[in-house]
């Protein structure tokens, strides 16, 4: 329940994101290769899915084209997940409105400094410095202040380095941690995106790895608005 509710969460504010940026941005195209390595710590093994990932915004598309455990694309559009294995459409399912790996709208509108809070109404509170990190509390504005908690940030010369989110009783449901930042072409991206979700008697993590980062890459069009099958 709590990690349905955080998910929420990040789909609303990813949704005023989205309303709030402009369409002509000159980030518009990002692809990595990736890696998700995820575990319960109830579970004695882990997931792990490598591939590599190709998303455009101006398309609102994402495209997992995956090598390993199984060859498969997984594509994200508007409120549907496809699944694609040898050129078939093997299933179709709803889901949130962009999902958790709306990371990369973040990144490609660089708003991940301050994880978009601004624009979606939160304003800021208490600020601390800790060591080398400024530790900033954001509250939610007025229409969401029945559902949610604060978010605490932490950044790192002006980089987003951790987030914390609250339920409205200042319980932490889940914690996100951006490491290894590389600039290319102008434009900052985080290496590691390290996940928290807390559930009721376990804790669930999902660590994000990117390598070989492009931006605005000019071909492979066919990767980013990748085609998908009729059903049967």
């Amino acid at each position: 329940m709590q990690r349905a509710t955080l998910q929420r969460i990040i789909t609303l504010l990813c949704c005023i994101f989205l309303v709030n940026s402009l369409f002509g941005q000159d980030f518009f195209r990002f692809k990595a290769d990736f890696s998700i390595k995820e575990k319960d710590n109830t579970e004695a093994k882990g997931v792990l899915i490598t591939g590599q990932v190709y998303y455009d915004k101006n398309l609102g598309k994402t495209n997992y084209s995956i090598r390993f455990p199984e060859s498969e694309q997984w594509i994200l559009q508007d409120t549907f997940l496809y699944r694609i294995v040898a050129d078939t459409l093997a299933s179709r399912r709803t889901i949130a409105p962009l999902g958790e790996y709306s990371f990369f709208n973040l990144i490609l509108n660089q708003q991940l400094t301050d994880f978009g809070l601004a624009k979606a109404g939160y304003t800021p509170g208490e600020v601390r410095l800790e060591g080398k990190q400024v530790l900033s509390t954001w509250n939610p504005p007025a229409q969401m202040a029945a559902q949610v908690g604060a978010v605490i940030l932490a950044q790192e010369n002006k980089l987003l380095t951790g987030a914390a989110f609250m339920d409205k009783a200042g319980k932490v449901l889940g914690k996100f941690y951006f490491q290894d930042y590389r600039t290319i072409d102008g434009l900052p991206a985080p290496g590691k995106i390290y996940q928290v979700y807390y559930r009721e008697k376990s804790e669930f993590v999902r660590l994000l790895t990117f390598k070989n980062v492009l931006i605005n890459q000019a071909d492979e069009t066919d990767m980013y608005d990748f085609s998908i099958p009729a059903d049967r």
